[in-house]
């Protein structure tokens, strides 16, 4: 049975860590706060209570409120992330995708959802990359490594069967998940309350296919 929610998958990976009990606490209050307040309106004395321990226990082990977002970070960027898109392209290898219309509405659908799911843990994660680069970077490379050992079949039988434009694999990738974070970054980042998965979904594959299609 797949995890699919962030906050699930951040505590398996705190409790896999060598963090004491206290750390990840202060980890997991930090993340559920940081996700419904913002890191900037949350005090180290929130997350001290809401981690049932001393506020002079949260400066011992991270010093700063900026060290905890690092150590959050962390587990975030090296397990979470990695383990929710290892969930995501097994899932795909196991759906009948037989067109490339098929396929683009599984996964535009499927990613719309999950980030819906997880809106305020990925808006977390949303403002951290947009303030850093190479951490966007690290995480791009590491889903167009995931996905495209996966995805190679699927990928060349629609351009075998004409469905796809002859392009390299990963500019099909950003083309994709381009189009898909155009819809979801607005809602992640709360700037869009009212978002239509259905309508979200059928404009981006109708605009995909306008593009994608040979």
């Amino acid at each position: 049975m797949r995890t699919r929610n962030i906050t699930d998958l951040f505590s398996m990976s705190l409790a896999e860590s060598n963090l004491s009990a206290k750390q990840q606490a202060v980890l997991k209050a930090s993340l559920a706060l940081f996700a419904n307040r913002g890191f900037d309106r949350t005090s180290t004395k929130e997350i001290a209570e809401a981690a049932h321990v001393s506020e002079g226990t949260v400066y011992k082990q991270f010093k700063t409120k900026d060290g905890i977002l690092q150590a959050l970070l962390a587990p975030m960027i090296r397990q979470v992330m990695p383990h929710a898109l290892t969930e995501f392209v097994d899932e795909v290898g196991e759906q009948d995708l037989p067109d490339l219309h098929t396929f683009l509405t599984f996964i535009v659908h499927d990613r719309m959802q999950f980030a819906i799911a997880n809106q305020a843990q990925l808006r977390v994660l949303a403002a951290t990359v947009l303030r850093d680069a190479a951490l966007g970077r690290e995480l791009a490379e590491q889903f167009n490594n995931e996905l495209s050992e996966k995805a190679t079949c699927l990928y060349a039988a629609y351009q075998a069967k004409g469905e796809l434009v002859d392009w390299p694999f990963t500019r099909v990738l950003r083309a994709i998940f381009g189009a898909v974070l155009s819809y979801l970054l607005p809602m992640i980042i709360g700037e869009q309350a009212d978002f239509d998965l259905e309508t979200a979904v059928q404009e981006a594959v109708e605009f995909l296919e306008r593009g994608l299609h040979t």
